[in-house]
């Protein structure tokens, strides 16, 4: 995407000082792992002497500075690098989670069709370049890999893994607040309502906050923001870019709803969409409905429910629990 279309959404982040100046203000301060992650491979690679040609390299120096009167060559390059490398990191897991044959009946045409979709609609939201948003997709898909290795083993440590991963994807970027959602989900759907699952979803609910407020609290105190300023007035316009959006977000809701064949897997992910309405309903408020990027998460999250084989998942749950109360009675 980036080395044969420039993406002139935002422009002034193709240098290190446009780049801070913009993501370290705004809601954008709180991102830091990604942000961190950016300008250290950034000057990793300045300092390189073995990349010398590259950084050398000219090409896009007019595209550039069209966009940022300061921009670098190697500082874009720095873009491509890191969401290059958590898309092949995505696409592994995302293939490695379907490969579960327990928990998925998915052939291999399957596997390979969902995964090559995802990761193009991943490609062409990236008109809005940043530096955490398939870093943000690659930590929801590998915390609901362990969630799920937790769920069927009910091991304490894959409990520990899942609460330090859902904090580091809140450092990268909030939406990490989906995966949250995904578990309780998979969880009502699977057990009803009860109240030891509900215990059991608190020490990854902390973790969250922990994260979430952790950071207002330390990342520029006297200046706490929890979302810009509201876009509601633009997203309930007659203008064609409103109108675009609140089309765009009809269509995606009809496919999400209806994209599981069997009822189980459609009630989950109904499920899934209704505890997820807090999300929808910031992104409503304070996002733009034509960005298509901030549906991503939401996309991602139902392709790795829509095909979940909810009988195993119950089976492995009843002998949890049955394990918890036999070691309750100990």
């Amino acid at each position: 995407m980036y080395y044969r279309f420039t993406p002139n959404y935002q422009p002034g982040i193709y240098s290190e000082s446009g780049f801070r100046t913009f993501y370290e203000t705004s809601v954008f301060k709180y991102r830091v792992l990604g942000r961190s992650l950016h300008l250290w491979l950034y000057h990793q690679l300045k300092t390189n002497k073995s990349i010398r040609n590259i950084r050398e390299n000219k090409i896009y120096d007019k595209r550039l500075l069209a966009l940022d009167p300061n921009a670098d060559n190697l500082f874009y390059l720095t873009y491509y690098i890191i969401n290059g490398l958590f898309s092949v990191l995505l696409a592994l897991s995302l293939l490695y989670l379907f490969d579960r044959k327990q928990l998925f009946v998915m052939n291999d045409a399957d596997k390979i069709f969902t995964t090559t979709i995802l990761l193009l609609v991943i490609a062409v939201t990236q008109f809005v370049i940043t530096p955490y948003d398939v870093a943000a997709y690659f930590f929801e898909v590998l915390t609901f890999i362990v969630f799920l290795k937790y769920l069927r083993t009910n091991n304490w440590w894959l409990l520990l893994a899942t609460c330090v991963l859902i904090m580091a994807a809140t450092l990268i970027r909030e939406s990490a607040i989906l995966i949250l959602c995904l578990m309780g989900a998979v969880y009502f759907t699977v057990n009803g309502y009860a109240l030891w699952w509900v215990k059991k979803m608190i020490p990854p609910c902390i973790s969250f906050f922990i994260a979430y407020f952790g950071l207002r609290m330390c990342v520029n105190s006297n200046s706490i923001q929890f979302s810009e300023n509201t876009k509601l007035a633009e997203n309930l316009t007659f203008r064609p870019s409103a109108l675009m959006g609140i089309f765009m977000a009809i269509t995606i809701f009809y496919m999400i709803l209806n994209v599981a064949s069997r009822p189980d897997n459609r009630k989950l992910v109904r499920h899934f969409f209704v505890i997820s309405l807090t999300y929808v309903v910031m992104v409503i408020f304070v996002g733009l409905l034509v960005e298509l990027r901030l549906w991503v998460p939401l996309i991602i999250g139902t392709a790795m429910l829509y095909k979940l084989n909810l009988n195993a998942l119950s089976k492995d749950n009843r002998l949890s629990k049955t394990r918890d109360a036999l070691s309750a009675k100990l």
